[in-house]
């Protein structure tokens, strides 16, 4: 079974003649540092330098190197190119399948087998060059459900001479276009290929090449899903274009299909049903998103008040109408009971008045105590019918009669 493709990343770039202080920025860097973060060494304890670069031709520092690029570099085109660059970089799985002392030989092992089989691709000879070998920490996080225990992946990066060795004395151009880095991807790979099952044997390799297929579908599947609610959080619901459309229609005043205000409505009372808030701004109330929970406010305050906005606003109806009657509600803690049979004389003895307990006739002492309540302020009419049963009087009847 062939190396999977993901195993070996292999990029190309080039950098114009014109560039060579950004050319030798990289190559400080590449001597200097591992990655971004991390600076390297270049004395050992015994003060001697640390090699960093593996010459083949190109030199030994990014001072020599540089030189070495311009002196090689094309001439007569219109921007000529000062040097091309190559990142050779094993999936880091892959890599640390590796005995950890074999790492960096194997490394230079791949980047020269790579190097020399491209050209010979390309039925060129091989250009000079130099690399070094990069023992980084991986800065992209996977996602949180995929397990990642090994941080440090190693890589190398190349640099070329923008020219080949010509006939005689002369130096040639070559062109770095897809056939071109086709042929440096399969090179790559075949060379990973044929070192890793050297150093690993046949069967490891093989499970090694399952574990990244079975990675790579799993970040194929949760970089789906995210795009998918990305997409899902972007696009508005179905409710919501429903309440876009009748908008419109409202706006260019047509009549909406009746199919469509079925579905708003609906969708509204559902609202209703599962938020009170919501379904108080349905009725038309001002109710601030920041504002505090009004309904349960007033339960904790002691309001018998039900689910049902509607039921709530009702209540509410009925203790401002008590208020404006003259009854002394407070504001807190009340509980509001209703009762179907309301004795109207009990509720003048708990007002204070003192009325006996048997049935009270139409007599002279009635007549009297109706004037007097007149004379406080109650609405007494004049042609009140006084049954002989009063304790069985109707409340509604008598606010109604009291209000005509």
């Amino acid at each position: 079974m062939a190396i999977n493709k993901r195993a070996m990343v292999a990029n190309q770039k080039f950098i114009y003649k014109k560039e060579g202080e950004h050319l030798s920025g990289k190559l400080k860097y590449f001597q200097h540092r591992n990655d971004r973060d991390t600076h390297v060494r270049q004395i050992d304890e015994y003060g001697n330098p640390i090699r960093r670069w593996i010459d083949h031709g190109l030199g030994s520092n990014h001072r020599a190197i540089a030189q070495n690029c311009t002196a090689l570099a094309t001439t007569g085109l219109t921007n000529d190119v000062g040097a091309r660059t190559l990142v050779l970089s094993p999936q880091v799985e892959f890599m640390q399948a590796i005995p950890v002392e074999r790492r960096d030989e194997i490394m230079e092992e791949l980047t020269e087998a790579t190097v020399d089989k491209w050209f010979e691709a390309m039925n060129l000879p091989t250009t000079e060059y130099a690399y070094v070998v990069h023992k980084g920490e991986v800065k992209n996080e996977r996602p949180e459900e995929v397990k990642q225990e090994h941080r440090e992946f190693v890589h190398s990066h190349v640099v070329l001479a923008a020219t080949v060795p010509g006939l005689m004395e002369d130096r040639d151009d070559y062109k770095v276009y897809k056939e071109q880095l086709e042929q440096l991807h399969q090179v790559s790979a075949e060379e990973m290929e044929r070192i890793w099952t050297r150093e690993l044997g046949v069967e490891r390799v093989q499970e090694l090449n399952q574990d990244l297929e079975e990675l790579i579908e799993q970040l194929q599947a949760i970089d789906e899903a995210r795009e998918q609610a990305a997409v899902e959080l972007a696009s508005p619901s179905e409710p919501e274009l429903d309440e876009l459309m009748l908008e419109l229609y409202q706006s260019i005043e047509m009549t909406p299909p009746q199919d469509l205000l079925e579905r708003v409505y609906d969708t509204r009372e559902e609202e209703v049903a599962l938020d009170p808030v919501a379904g108080l701004r349905a009725l038309g109330f001002e109710i601030a998103d920041d504002e505090i929970d009004y309904l349960q406010e007033m339960r904790e305050l002691g309001f018998e008040i039900a689910d049902d906005p509607i039921e709530q606003d009702m209540n509410e109806d009925i203790l401002q109408m008590a208020r404006d009657l003259g009854f002394d509600i407070p504001e807190d803690d009340v509980e509001l009971i209703v009762e179907q049979n309301f004795d109207l004389l009990d509720a003048y003895r708990d007002l204070g008045f003192v009325f006996p307990e048997d049935n009270v006739s139409q007599t002279q002492d009635m007549d009297t105590i109706l004037q007097d309540l007149a004379d406080l302020g109650f609405d007494i009419p004049r042609d009140f019918d006084i049954e002989p049963a009063m304790d069985d009087a109707d409340l509604d009847t008598d606010i109604d009669m009291t209000m005509d």
